[in-house]
């Protein structure tokens, strides 16, 4: 057991519903559409969206370093994109900025906006190369993510294509998980939702910690306790035994996963998010990954607003579980 039980209680984070949204007619996403699956990205936001968005800020011509931390200097690139394409100019990569600087990119292709489209193939497990050139290995990542998403598998990164790469939904308003966002959750991911977040009740963790264990989880398993995974990797968390996270009957229990990833469980030493220092105030991504050590630490950035969303939908329907 951590020492979670000695800590001083902390401030509780509310969620933010995402908008319901369809596909417009010429495939370019619908303003309603956009502001559920484009995440709203501003001083402060890390992670692989932040690089593609540096990297596509490059590409019309506003060199920006493409370090993945939205400072002062992206903030002001984004301000003069914003200003030279007749955008409200506030320095936040919202909806409508993304709608604008988002470029089709196909085989053949090279330089930054290829490097865009790289970067967030990478965010799906992809492990490709970011190195500019659209080559088999690149059209082979996005033939993959858009088959796995419903979208016409040639290739080709257009606005539905990245829609999908940048906010992790489907073509059709979804949030990558097989339907179209809330939507289209089946009860049993729905009541591993609502396990988390009775076991975060039971324990006194903070509404964004519930939020940041969902995420996670629908980057690991879309919510399914999966009985296999990547080498020894099961359940929720996709936990190993074989890292110390318990036996295979145990990670495989909602209940004991979201403690052991939570940091309130007896049947592993293993650090989970309460053990992480600032926690509270870090971003969805890093706070996950902090926990989960993933080799692709990007990838949880892009469900932050399903999980936030599942979170306002679900908490009333659960009490403190232990």
């Amino acid at each position: 057991m951590t020492n979670f039980g000695r800590r001083k209680a902390l401030a509780l984070f509310a969620g933010v519903p995402a908008a319901a949204a369809v596909i417009g007619v010429a495939g370019r996403p619908t303003p309603a559409q956009a502001a559920s699956q484009y995440p709203s990205l501003k001083v402060g936001s890390q992670g692989g969206n932040v690089k593609s968005l540096q990297f596509l800020l490059s590409r019309h011509g506003i060199a920006t370093l493409a370090d993945g931390d939205f400072g002062e200097a992206t903030r002001k690139s984004v301000e003069t994109f914003q200003s030279r394409n007749g955008l409200i100019v506030d320095g936040i990569a919202g909806a409508q900025t993304w709608n604008k600087i988002i470029i089709t990119a196909r085989s053949g292709d090279s330089g930054d906006v290829v490097k865009a489209v790289q970067v967030q193939a990478n965010t799906w497990r992809k492990n490709i190369p970011v190195d500019g050139s659209f080559g088999p290995v690149t059209h082979g990542a996005i033939v993959a993510i858009q088959r796995a998403r419903g979208l016409l598998a040639d290739g080709v990164v257009g606005p539905k294509t990245w829609v999908v790469l940048v906010g992790g939904g489907t073509a059709d308003g979804g949030g990558g998980t097989g339907g179209s966002g809330y939507a289209g959750l089946d009860e049993a991911q729905l009541g591993h939702c609502r396990t988390m977040i009775g076991v975060g009740k039971g324990y006194g963790i903070p509404e964004y910690g519930w939020v940041i264990a969902v995420a996670t989880a629908l980057q690991e398993s879309t919510l399914r306790n999966l009985n296999g995974g990547d080498r020894d990797s099961v359940g929720l968390f996709q936990q190993r035994p074989s890292m110390g996270w318990g036996s295979i009957a145990q990670c495989t229990n909602p209940v004991l996963a979201s403690r052991a990833f939570y940091g309130i469980a007896d049947h592993t030493s293993n650090p989970g998010l309460t053990d992480v220092r600032g926690w509270e105030g870090m971003s969805v991504a890093r706070a996950a990954q902090a926990v989960q050590r993933s080799g692709f630490p990007d990838a949880y950035a892009k469900w932050e607003g399903l999980a936030r969303e599942i979170v306002a939908k679900q908490k009333d329907a659960v009490g403190p579980i232990r």
